[in-house]
């Protein structure tokens, strides 16, 4: 660590950790297994009062006094942003998220500072013991009264990124005590002058708050004497072996007192595996404390329970309980869940990074995260989307400067799905050279917040020092490294999340070379000069573009009189600067699907539109993996707000034609068309090898007639791919747009891939020459257009449903419905949908029942073909969902099933 650096921390208060389990006073010690008691930890999480700094005349030492009364004041729950906490107290008569509305929210008294409150009491167990004030997420400065005293200012608390400790021993006591917060929002975070806070780029419209207010956790922590926080355990093995696994204990002890401290530190995973040695601090000194395997033979644990990515394994949690005793009584104690797990990286050459996780080699394929636009936090939601992720079939989760909570690592660690953080662009984070000293002192403050915080997750598997460029000062790197290693950072370490070498640590591995917008399936493939989107290397972030929602999405955010594809309500939902309208997606929508006449009919090509296009992304890198593209994550999973671009799925958690090209595209034996060489191939997600495979090809035209068949046996090597047989570039009776079915079973019989495409003679053609980061254009387009006037069919349709009794387990009860379709006409059903909603009186369908998980979903039927849809949704969420309340939430919800060509 620069010296320079550490100057620049010495002016801040000191930062610590202590959030991550339960802590006890000094008591007398009994057993290695002692229960841990957490009457020393206070979270301040409800009951807070929030108000405009312009409608109060009080000040700081006035309000944070018994006495005063906060009349009129909103009501919050912590974490809160300004806005946040107004629209929970109903503040708005409209709905932000409709139309233009998020206009509305404009407010000059959002750039004056905002006053937080919370009346806390401590009981008597915190008595003489130190108290500390723990604040996370403070956006973007405040002033920090206690009990009438000014105990920091704004010079001292300032980062969202931070977590920040306040001695208040002095100023605290038993009984009631009254905290105020006097926060004052960032400014022009997204400029390369601005506060480093949160920043949207060109994502999003910021909210005029600027997500000011406090965005994590407030906690209250009694010590006595020398307290333990954030432990760590790094796992090594001798791979390829994981029989023994070689761990190493970190803690960090910290003396309260102004007189030195002896103490004992003891460590017991898996409350058999026990370690100890003797500590002596200087009065307030702070301490890393380590156990090696090498002083400590215990920490070699053979056979031991191992954490998985979830599609290679268990993703098995271990404990860990680090406890700090004096004169033979428990002075503090903490304990932590951590995954014995390794996690390296090698770059296959200067262009691609390649992962392993205990050795084994990963191809990554995940979509990027976005919290709420208000950063309201809800675990409940944060379950709901990492499920949402998990059934795609992804494995990994990008967040670019937008950090959850602990619940969300905590879910990410137990669900076995593996994370990519670091810093943001493109703003203020971005330039570091323009920072003075004090925004640099922040910046590093907040590397070593969150390297502490992160560090004994499972989940996390590389951190980046920066996104769309390395540091541009590269001492500002140096410094980021320093304290990356002294604070044992135990994962791979990038400097960007795109391709230029950094002048500090070289290459990266990994590119960010668009696109952003809408491209045609045939563009992952054909990118021969690896420029640009193509598959090489480790696309950290790449999507063709907008996704639009299905129409039951569309009509809960854009006004029935703007509800067009170039309104002004519609470009607004668009994302921001270039990416302000769907014009080239229409563009290619229309040329390829034909024109549209109203917005259902819109948002039915478009979900045909959505569905080839992100399929052919995580097709195209799956085939290639390895050689040389190894890894893919689509930007982005989840939008921060109901939008029309870049998800996976929509903001309500409905799933439409992105969602499912991709869980096609991700299914872990996978049989798939290549557009750009007219070919069939076998990926293999598994690490065992498959054998005894069945490939089989139909090419169905228009009419619904079968022109041409093709079927082989073949075997796929464990994570691998296998080419089947190239299709034949003419064949008799072909209609200009036809249907591809390609189907695997497995050695069984059984199918385990079935995948349809719909071509064309006409390809689409791109204009390589006039490519740029964010797009390519293209010179020609693929003709779908006689999909518009294919020949009806019809479906028999067999429903069955059932309750799934959990109602002691994660979720409670749920309900399975089975949705069997047969095509009983003479041409192919396409785009084929069932959708779990809200049964109307009058036999239609209202409101979606959400979220729901669905086995297969916009899906074509051959003649004669059957196929089951599953659909699962929990009755939690059914309730919630129906406008209609009765005893049986189930009667009113209904499956309805809708097609492009299906009769009635």
């Amino acid at each position: 660590m620069s010296i320079t650096m550490i100057k620049h921390l010495k002016g801040l208060t000191v930062v610590c950790f202590c959030f991550l389990g339960l802590y006890g006073a000094c008591q007398p010690e009994s057993v290695e297994k002692e229960i841990l008691s957490s009457v020393n930890q206070l979270v301040l999480k409800d009951g807070w009062n929030m108000q405009s700094s312009t409608k109060v005349t009080a000040n700081g030492a006035m309000l944070s006094k018994t006495d005063f009364q906060p009349t009129d004041w909103f009501t919050i729950s912590v974490p809160s942003t300004i806005i946040g906490g107004l629209i929970a107290n109903d503040y708005y008569d409209f709905d932000p998220f409709m139309g233009q509305n998020f206009k509305k929210l404009a407010d000059p008294s959002m750039d004056k500072p905002w006053w937080f409150r919370k009346t806390f009491e401590l009981g008597n167990h915190f008595a003489g013991k130190n108290i500390i004030l723990k604040l996370q997420g403070v956006n973007y400065k405040a002033n920090v009264w206690l009990n009438g005293h000014l105990i920091a200012d704004s010079a001292k608390i300032k980062g969202p990124m931070r977590i920040i400790d306040l001695d208040i021993t002095n100023y605290s006591h038993t009984g009631k005590n009254v905290l105020a917060l006097e926060i004052l929002r960032p400014f022009n975070p997204n400029r390369k002058d601005g506060d480093l806070a949160i920043d949207y780029a060109d994502w999003i419209h910021y909210p005029p708050d600027y997500n000011g207010g406090i965005v994590n956790e407030v906690m209250i922590h009694g010590y006595n004497k020398v307290g333990v926080q954030y432990p760590q355990v790094v796992t090594h093995f001798d791979l390829p072996s994981l029989e023994v696994a070689h761990l190493t204990v970190h803690a960090l002890v910290t003396n309260y007192t102004d007189k030195p401290q002896t103490v004992e530190v003891k460590a017991l995973i898996n409350n058999h595996i026990p370690v100890k040695q003797m500590v002596t601090l200087a009065a307030r000194q702070q301490k890393d404390v380590s156990f090696s395997p090498k002083a400590f033979h215990n920490l070699n644990i053979k056979h031991p329970k191992i954490w998985w990515p979830w599609q290679y394994g268990e993703p098995l949690l271990n404990h860990i309980n680090i406890s700090v005793y004096q004169n033979n009584k428990r002075c503090s104690a903490i304990t932590d869940e951590f995954g014995i797990r390794e996690i390296t990286s090698e770059l296959i050459d200067n262009h691609s990074r390649v992962f392993f996780v205990n050795g084994k080699r990963i191809m990554l394929r995940g979509a990027a995260w976005s919290p709420d636009i208000f950063q309201r936090r809800s675990a409940e939601r944060q379950q709901q989307e990492i499920k949402l992720y998990k059934d795609m079939h992804l494995n990994i989760i990008r967040s670019e400067g937008k950090f959850e909570d602990e619940k969300f690592y905590d879910l990410c660690d137990k669900y076995g799905m593996l994370v990519m953080t670091g810093w943001m662009c493109c703003g203020a984070w971005q330039y570091p050279e323009n920072w003075t000293r004090a925004e640099r002192a922040v910046a590093m403050a907040s590397d070593s917040s969150i390297m502490y915080w992160l560090r004994n997750k499972a989940c996390i598997m590389v951190w980046l020092n920066g996104s769309d460029m390395p540091p541009r000062d590269p001492s500002v790197e140096r410094d980021y490294l320093s304290i990356e290693k002294a604070l044992h950072w135990p994962n791979p370490i990038l400097a960007t999340a795109n391709e230029s070498k950094s002048k500090v640590s070289g290459y990266s591995g990994v590119k960010m070379a668009g696109p952003y917008e809408w491209v045609p399936p045939i563009y992952w493939e054909t990118d021969t000069k690896k420029q640009y989107g193509g598959t090489w290397s480790f696309a950290t972030e790449i999507s063709p573009g907008p996704s639009i929602p299905p129409y039951e999405s569309l009509i809960r955010f854009i006004p029935k009189d703007d509800l067009w594809y170039d309104s002004e309500s519609w470009n607004y939902h668009c994302g921001t600067m270039k990416f302000g309208t769907t014009k080239v997606f229409n563009a290619a929508l229309f040329a390829r699907y034909g024109k549209v006449h109203d917005m259902k009919e819109y948002a039915r090509k478009a979900q045909a539109q959505n569905y080839e296009a992100h399929r052919a992304m995580m097709e195209a890198y799956g085939l290639h993996k390895y050689n040389t593209a190894t890894g893919v994550i689509q930007w982005m999973g989840a939008n921060p707000w109901p939008g029309l671009i870049w998800h996976t799925f929509d903001y309500y958690l409905n799933p439409g034609g992105t969602y499912f090209g991709i869980k096609k595209a991700m299914e872990p034996l996978h049989v798939q068309y290549s557009y750009a060489t007219n070919s069939v191939s076998l990926v293999n997600s598994k690490l065992k090898p498959a054998k005894g495979l069945v490939v089989l090809a139909e090419i169905y035209n228009l009419q619904g007639r079968s022109v041409y068949q093709k079927s082989i046996q073949t075997a796929v090597g464990a994570d691998s791919t296998q080419s089947a047989f190239p299709l034949p570039n003419t064949i008799d009776g072909l209609s200009d747009t036809y249907f591809l079915k390609l189907e695997l079973k497995n050695a069984a019989g059984k199918p385990v891939s079935i995948n349809w495409y719909w071509l064309s003679k006409k390809k689409d053609a791109l204009n390589w020459a006039k490519s740029n980061w964010w797009m390519t254009p293209q010179t020609a387009y693929a003709d779908y257009t006689s999909l518009q006037n294919m020949p009806s069919t019809s479906l028999a349709v067999k429903k069955s449903k059932e309750i799934i009794r959990n109602s002691k387990k994660e979720g409670g009860d749920s309900v399975r419905h089975l949705i069997k379709l047969t095509n009983t006409g003479k041409a192919v059903a396409f785009q084929v949908r069932v959708r779990a909603a809200e049964k109307n009186t009058d036999g239609t369908f209202g409101a979606d029942i959400l979220p729901a998980i669905y086995n297969d979903n916009f899906i074509e039927l051959a003649p004669g073909e059957s196929r089951t849809i599953v659909c699962t949704y929990s009755l939690k969420d059914a309730r919630k969902s129906i406008h209609r309340a009765t005893a049986n939430a189930t009667d009113q919800i209904g499956m309805e099933v809708s097609g492009w060509n299906i009769t009635p």
